[in-house]
């Protein structure tokens, strides 16, 4: 059996930046900062886990539209490996992301300028 389901919460690193491929699809790859806290030898400490995503479409929209630096964001998605040669060195790439599916606040805090952007 394989399985590739992903569900992560995290806070964005940068506000989204929306971009279209070449046939005019619009997709939106952005940062999720993923804190966890544990304890060793009775001291706190705290690691931050970066994760790259990526949504595409409508998603992608919504996502470059409402959302915002620092915002904690819940993603669904699927893990992928993006592959190539880096043309400097010649040497093969490779980076793992999410490819979201579905992504929603944590807590609904909109505020009227995010209201007003949804209308759109």
């Amino acid at each position: 059996m394989q399985l590739n389901d992903t569900k992560v919460v995290g806070n964005l690193v940068r506000d989204p930046e929306i971009h279209q491929t070449p046939k005019g699809t619009p997709v939106v790859s952005v940062t999720l900062g993923v804190n966890e806290s544990y304890t060793v030898d009775g001291e706190k400490r705290k690691v931050t886990t970066f994760v790259d995503v990526q949504t595409w479409g409508p998603n992608a929209e919504n996502l470059a539209k409402l959302a915002k630096k620092g915002q904690e964001i819940f993603v669904e998605g699927a893990l992928r490996q993006d592959l190539w040669e880096d043309k400097e060195s010649g040497q093969k790439r490779s980076k793992l992301f999410i490819k979201v599916n579905s992504w929603q606040f944590t807590q609904y805090r909109l505020t009227e300028e995010m209201r007003q952007a949804a209308r759109v």
